[in-house]
């Protein structure tokens, strides 16, 4: 069941059931030169789409896509919205106490961007002082967990290129690919992610705009160029179906 697709007395109905409130939420960011600035909740809300469809999520309520999030360090890039910590925790706080108030107990988050997460934890202790529960599920990073096909994936490299031409070949164009050409600070200081770096053998945060470590816009171990939808669907079919089992198990909570 879709919120956005009820009628107010068709969500009275189903809001009084108790269900799970499932929550799409992601970015709009770039993602290198070939994926789409949606992607962050684009595959979120597929995701959504995916387990909604499946047995036994009859009494799951799937929540309005949010396609807004916290991604300063991108903001170098064309199109890249950022509504910052603040911005988003307001509107989870304000999205939770309003279903709250209907009804709503549990929220499951399925989050597109790891920038998110700050927010998402702050909205749900929140949830919880309330009396409901709010889990939020890293797709990205569970998925890798869960099947080493997919573990180590970065930011708009094979990953989340793969996962996109899966849900809509449209939003990708792999002849727009460039080489990765991470960023080197000092000799003895590399690029370990988008806003780590590597230092004999450790690792250090340091928050910098995105071009400063990953000129072209993505990094990670995949080279996007690799990408095919057939690696898309087999991630996105099995993150789906370990998010619909943990719904299941989720139920049982409070």
């Amino acid at each position: 069941m879709f919120l956005e697709r009820m009628t107010t007395a068709q969500a009275e109905a189903a809001l009084k059931r108790d269900p799970i409130a499932v929550l799409p939420l992601g970015s709009t960011e770039q993602h290198g030169p070939q994926c789409a600035l949606g992607t962050d909740f684009l595959v979120p809300r597929n995701l959504a789409e995916r387990v909604e469809a499946m047995e036994g999520m009859e009494n799951v309520v799937v929540l309005p896509t949010i396609p807004f999030g916290v991604c300063d360090y991108h903001m170098s890039f064309s199109g890249t919205i950022n509504i910052g910590y603040e911005g988003l925790y307001m509107l989870l706080s304000k999205v939770t106490k309003a279903m709250m108030q209907h009804g709503v107990r549990r929220f499951a988050v399925i989050n597109g961007h790891g920038g998110n997460t700050p927010a998402i934890d702050q909205a749900a202790l929140e949830v919880y002082r309330a009396g409901g529960i709010l889990a939020s599920i890293d797709w990205w990073s569970v998925v890798g967990q869960i099947d080493q096909r997919f573990a180590n994936g970065g930011h708009g490299d094979i990953l989340e290129t793969s996962a996109m031409m899966a849900v809509d070949e449209r939003c990708v164009d792999l002849s727009l690919c460039r080489d990765m050409n991470p960023g080197q600070p000092t000799e003895e200081i590399s690029a370990k992610y988008i806003q780590a770096i590597h230092f004999r053998g450790g690792t250090i945060r340091l928050a910098r705009d995105t071009r400063e470590l990953a000129p072209s816009g993505w990094f990670g171990p995949g080279d996007p160029r690799g990408s095919t939808r057939a690696h898309g669907e087999a991630m996105l079919e099995v993150c789906a179906e370990y998010i619909r089992d943990f719904l299941v198990e989720f139920r049982k909570l409070l």
